[in-house]
Order: structure tokens, then C-alpha cells, then sequence
């Protein structure tokens, strides 16, 4: 198996993971234009910028999210949405925080209760898939990990393949069934922690940065 290679690598990550940045400035300009009495985002991005950048590692939004749910949810938005958010989308969200704030509470997502997110505008199961893990929850008593176009990638590599059973099942399905095809990559992964003695975080971080990286020189190695 691939990923028993790396374990190392995967252990010790390098560098804080899924780290993302975005301007002060556009969302502020989004939030003005909403026509909203609510202050919550403005009060957090005041709260959370820096030099005019909003700079999220997802350690961080778990930590806000620890301490208060609000701010934490804010906080996954602002952090999964790093390039910004249709206002009309950005609206709703403001509109509908506390039930957003309530769902976001439940510690272990069903079926029920991620189709509820996912019909929260702007949040598809990439999206998800970010909030659910940045707050530290479960689907169906599995760690949440992050699912990405990279991730996607690796997962359906002919490299990696063997390292993910339940995706080869719905390979290339990753759009047409997407809850289905998160549900078979959270199994991997756990098979994969459980396996290794790895928690999920590790592994999905390893997988969208630095998996590419290592499957190019081993192809490379190997044809030499």
C-alpha cells in the first residue's frame, strides 16, 4: 500500500494545515452590501484580521468553534470560502446563523443532518466536508476529513488506489453521487487511521498537499 511509504511525512507535518487567507477589505464590501442589521461577521473580521487579511488555519476554527459556536461557524464560512461568497448566498447565511449555529452544535452528522448543510446556499460537499472537519465533528461515527479536487486526484490514482477500496467502488463518481462518494472516502480514511494509528486530520492534509508531490517521484523512480 502507498501510504504506509509516507508515514513519516504524514506524522509530521511541517507546516499548520489547511491554511487559508482572504481579504478584510472584500468581505467587508460583501457584508455592506447585504442590507443587514446583523453585525456578527463585521464584529468577527475586526476581531480576526490582520494587516487587512483574514488568515485561518483549520486548528484555528476549531479552537474558535470550541469556545463559541457563533463565532466559530463565522469563522468556517470566512475560512472555506476563502475567494469569497455570492452575496445572495452570503444573505441567507447571515439571515438563517442561528439555525445554522444549531446545526453546526450536533456532534455526529447523519445523512438528515448533512443534507440540511448541504442545502445551506454556497456549501456544496467539498464545502461540507471543510466545516464538518474545521469543527471537529463526525458523519455516521466517522471522523470528518476533507474531500478536495486534489484529494479526489490522488484517491483515484492508480498509485494510491489500493489505499482506498470503498472510492474504487464509486471511482469517477465524485460528482454525479457526491454524498455517496464522500461516505465511501471516509471509510478509507478510517480504515487508514485505524491501520497506521493516524487520526483523520493527518491523513487528508497529507493527501491535498503533498501526496501529488510524492506519487510524481515514485512514478518517476519507478520508470527510470
Amino acid at each position: 500500500m502507498a501510504i504506509s511509504a509516507h508515514l513519516s511525512k504524514i506524522r509530521q507535518p511541517s507546516s499548520p494545515t489547511w491554511v487559508t487567507s482572504s481579504r478584510k477589505d472584500m468581505w467587508l464590501g460583501l457584508l455592506e452590501r447585504l442590507n443587514s442589521s446583523d453585525r456578527t461577521f463585521q464584529t468577527f473580521i475586526e476581531e480576526y484580521a490582520t494587516d487587512g487579511e483574514i488568515t485561518l488555519a483549520r486548528r484555528d476554527v476549531r479552537e474558535i468553534f470550541a469556545k463559541d459556536a457563533s463565532k466559530g461557524v463565522i469563522a468556517t464560512i470566512i475560512w472555506s470560502h476563502a475567494r469569497g461568497i455570492r452575496v445572495n448566498a452570503l444573505s441567507l447565511l447571515v439571515r438563517d446563523m442561528p439555525t445554522l449555529v444549531t446545526l453546526m452544535s450536533i456532534k455526529d452528522f447523519g445523512q438528515e443532518e448533512l443534507n440540511e448543510l448541504l442545502s445551506q446556499p454556497g456549501i456544496s460537499v467539498p464545502t461540507a466536508s471543510k466545516m464538518l472537519s474545521a469543527c471537529g465533528k463526525t458523519y455516521c461515527k466517522m471522523p470528518a476529513a476533507i474531500i478536495d479536487d486534489t484529494a479526489i486526484q490522488v484517491i483515484e490514482s492508480t498509485y494510491f488506489a489500493g489505499d482506498f477500496p470503498n472510492v474504487a467502488a464509486v471511482r469517477g463518481k465524485s460528482r454525479s453521487r457526491p454524498m455517496p462518494y464522500y461516505q465511501a472516502y471516509l471509510r478509507d480514511v478510517l480504515d487508514i487511521c485505524e491501520k497506521h494509528d493516524l487520526d483523520a486530520d493527518m491523513v487528508d492534509r497529507y493527501l491535498a498537499e503533498h501526496a501529488l508531490e510524492d506519487m510524481t517521484a515514485e512514478i518517476e523512480l519507478a520508470s527510470v
